[in-house]
């Protein structure tokens, strides 16, 4: 872990931000806070121009998408399969990526047997076409969300206190409307200070991203919990921060310097899926998710012909393997036909 004094102090200028955030008595919304420190136009963390992913000592995080020749051909395959069991053709049906590194996007459209490809980044507006093959990796972790804590015989909502330059955990007068809803459905026999952070903003994207009118295949990589992990299982909560590949005890100790997130819902998605007349769910490990919809790639890495350690093996190995990436990581898949559309309307 960065010792203390290696960590990047908040900026005066995101200091500032945050300060419009707050009441007068500099109480911020955690959303607002998240939404500040990783999104502000000039100073939040995925908008400020710096190296973020890959292995490099000066990033922070490494994803999938960093073995981007491999990954790029596991998902083309799987999201052609996807796309016939829709009675969709690839030629007729344009790739959409949300959450786009500035230079780190899946796929280019000399490559591609889209139609079109677009990647939408950080802060641009969201158009889907349709048909569309809409991908996403790491994007839902990424968005805000809310925290309550156990107090023995209640949940309380926490927030953040801006005092000067420093900032504290500060627990809100009474739960947020939109905390409460979860509230009801958290559990009361769980120990003191069970800490459980709410994935609100990850569902709210689900439902813009679904409620709007295209046919075609969602698939979103990502890492996520169950509705009774997150409520039982997870005492410590989800909400962490990376800087250099380490993980901080604290997600307020350098906002815009550091990576903010959380585990996911995959029930909240899976709803909204359904809700939007999605159907042929399914939700697997990244490894399994490569073994049943990448057959073809597998052949092709396994082929006795290359080398031990040839490099399609090594990444293989990365995206597969338990330890790596394998197990850490969940893709959930779901196809909606034209005729599921004209149904939902």
């Amino acid at each position: 872990m960065p010792a203390m004094n290696d960590l990047p102090k908040p900026s005066p200028e995101m200091l500032a931000a945050l300060a419009a955030k707050a009441g007068p008595d500099g109480f911020i919304e955690l959303p607002d806070f998240v939404e500040t420190a990783l999104y502000h136009p000039q100073h939040g963390y995925y908008c400020k121009q710096q190296e973020r992913v890959g292995k490099s000592p000066h990033s922070d995080f490494y994803t999938s998408v960093s073995l981007k020749e491999a990954f790029a051909e596991i998902v083309v395959e799987a999201t052609c399969s996807l796309l016939e069991t829709a009675k969709l053709a690839p030629a007729d049906t344009h790739w959409v990526e949300l959450g786009a590194e500035p230079n780190g996007t899946l796929l280019d459209s000399q490559q591609s047997p889209f139609k079109s490809v677009r990647a939408i980044g950080i802060g641009q507006e969201i158009e889907i076409p349709s048909p569309a093959v809409v991908f996403s990796n790491e994007l839902f972790d990424a968005q805000t969300f809310r925290q309550v804590r156990f107090d023995g015989e209640r949940w309380i909502e926490y927030g953040v206190k801006l005092d000067g330059q420093n900032l504290s955990w500060a627990p809100r007068a009474q739960a947020s409307e939109e905390a409460s809803l979860y509230i009801e459905e958290l559990p009361r026999d769980l120990p003191v200070g069970y800490t459980a952070d709410l994935p609100t903003g990850a569902r709210s994207l689900a439902r813009f991203l679904l409620e709007k009118n295209w046919s075609g295949v969602f698939v979103a990589f990502d890492y996520g919990k169950t509705w009774h992990s997150i409520s039982a299982d997870t005492p410590q909560g989800s909400a962490r921060a990376y800087y250099r590949h380490q993980q901080l005890p604290d997600i307020l100790q350098a906002p815009g310097a550091i990576d903010i997130t959380h585990h996911i819902c995959w029930d909240h998605l899976e709803n909204a899926l359904q809700k939007a007349s999605f159907r042929k769910l399914s939700l697997q490990s990244q490894e399994a998710f490569i073994v049943h919809r990448a057959p073809n790639f597998l052949q092709k890495a396994f082929d006795p012909t290359l080398p031990a350690f040839a490099p399609i093996r090594q990444k293989l190995k990365e995206l597969m393997h338990p330890a790596m990436m394998g197990q850490k990581f969940q893709a959930l898949s779901a196809i909606r036909c034209p005729e599921d559309l004209l149904a939902q309307s």
